[in-house]
């Protein structure tokens, strides 16, 4: 499994536990975000598993930004 992959399965479960919803589900938010912001799927993938983390730090400032709009009040619970 590539490095992308992995954290693309991990954003999906940082989404499961928040939303409370399948993989298919998880998977299809992440595709109309990652469309909607115009940010590449890793990339929303890796911001995703970053914030959850509780790291400020995110190297695309255009994927945190889409993260914060997408799921910021689920992520300061």
């Amino acid at each position: 499994m590539t490095p992308g992959r992995q954290c693309l399965d991990t954003a999906e479960g940082v989404l499961i536990a928040l939303r409370h919803c399948t993989v298919d589900e998880a998977f299809r938010e992440m595709i109309r975000a990652a469309q909607h912001h115009q940010v590449p799927l890793f990339t929303l993938a890796d911001a995703l598993v970053t914030a959850a983390s509780g790291k400020a730090d995110c190297a695309n400032t255009a994927a945190r930004g889409a993260v914060l709009a997408e799921w910021g009040t689920l992520l300061r619970r």
